[in-house]
């Protein structure tokens, strides 16, 4: 999900409701003096930033850290354009970005639970969901590029830690759309061993969206054992289509992800490391309560992941995604839950989609406060066929036709 700057006053326009908020104040913190000291830099070498909304009221000591999407970059020629771009360059980056909808707003009628909380917009520069740890200065084409996604993510960690406040918290909730979904996954254990050492009962949990990205390739697709994406213009960030899985097996490779992903899932798949690169398979290790925001016919992975095919075929990755999270996230952590739908779509569904009565708003809401109950409602599951034109309306909440 990319900010975008706005000025003082946002106009807030939604089915219900249009009037003009004034935005609350941001802070950009530029990370300079991580950059020169740990290493912590974009993939041109410019220092990570991240922006800072600061909560009131009773949530002056609640945190949502949201990490950006933005894909991968999956060959050193892609990495090379990324570079030069807001994905992998922050000499560009905006005084302040637009966090007025969804899980940002600080609208109470919006977002009812978090309206008031901290929240932090982690910029996107690394191009591997915030996971790499090459020490390694790799030149292309004469262009250096810097892999270091860990060094930035702990260098957010420990600034927010030690000098905005988080080490206050009360409550935090790691989140991050698409590839900061993933990102999600791969470090919410980090985040919440990191605020457990400063605050033993702070309450900490995941919410990843649209980040459940399964392992697929599709059979009619070669991969390329050196490169993913293709170098042509136009191309930045875009994987083949049906060639997901080789694109994150070589940014994994290239950038020494094996430091950055779920440790746990690392000691299981020894010799096959690179699998902890992928949700589905660092899911299972979490010991952090996580609730997912899912389509099961989810846009990107339709075309990205999926490849070839047309309705037959999105079914059946409808199915798969489905059974994969229930089995690797729900059926390994008795807390975990999800809102899964089945409107075709990519992140963003805060308040379009309706599930047995609940917009997602109001079920991460109900998840969160039932954590350490027993019986609390965990899945809300929307379960229709493919296509479903009536899924992405809020006020159609038909009874579900599918068995999965």
């Amino acid at each position: 999900m990319a900010g975008r700057s706005d000025g003082i006053l946002l106009a807030l326009c939604l089915a219900w409701a249009c009037r003009v908020l004034a935005e609350p104040a941001q802070e950009k913190h530029v990370m300079t003096e991580a950059a020169e000291r740990a290493g912590a830099v974009c993939l041109d070498g410019t220092p990570p930033v991240y922006y800072l909304r600061r909560g009131f009221g009773a949530g002056v000591n609640k945190w949502y850290v949201h990490h950006q999407g933005g894909g991968w970059c999956e060959s050193l020629d892609d990495c090379v354009g990324r570079s030069r771009t807001a994905l992998g360059s922050s000499s560009s980056y905006p005084a302040s970005v637009g966090l007025e909808a969804g899980y940002f707003s600080a609208n109470a009628s919006v977002n009812p639970m978090m309206y008031n909380w901290n929240i932090v917009f982690m910029m996107y520069c690394d191009g591997a969901s915030f996971s790499g740890d090459n020490a390694t200065v790799t030149v292309h084409n004469g262009t250096q590029l810097h892999f270091r996604g860990r060094r930035i993510r702990e260098a957010f960690a420990q600034d927010l830690l030690h000098n905005q406040g988080l080490a206050n918290a009360s409550d935090l909730i790691v989140s991050g759309c698409s590839a900061g979904g993933l990102a999600t996954y791969l470090h919410v254990d980090q985040w919440c061993d990191s605020l457990h050492e400063a605050q033993p009962s702070a309450k900490c949990a995941g919410l990843p969206d649209s980040g459940f990205f399964i392992d697929y390739q599709d059979p009619q697709v070669r991969c390329s054992p050196d490169s993913s994406a293709p170098s042509v213009p136009g191309a930045l960030g875009t994987t083949i289509n049906g060639d997901y899985h080789c694109g994150l097996w070589w940014t994994f490779h290239i950038q020494n992800a094996s430091s950055g992903v779920n440790q746990r899932c690392l000691e299981q798949h020894v010799k096959e490391e690179w699998r902890c690169m992928f949700a589905e398979y660092a899911a299972e290790f979490l010991r952090t309560p996580v609730f997912a925001l899912q389509s099961m016919y989810d846009s990107w992975q339709t075309t990205h992941v999926q490849g070839t095919g047309g309705v037959s075929k999105t079914a059946i990755l409808g199915m798969n995604i489905t059974e994969r999270l229930k089995n690797k996230l729900l059926g390994k952590n008795p807390e975990s839950g999800a809102f899964l739908d089945s409107c075709l779509h990519h992140c963003g569904a805060w308040n379009s989609i309706r599930i047995e009565g609940d917009l997602v708003a109001t079920a991460v809401e109900r998840w969160y406060s039932g954590l350490g109950r027993a019986g609390s409602k965990r899945l809300w599951n929307q379960n229709r066929s493919y296509p479903c034109r009536d899924c992405c309306q809020p006020d159609a909440d038909p009874a579900p036709l599918l068995v999965v």
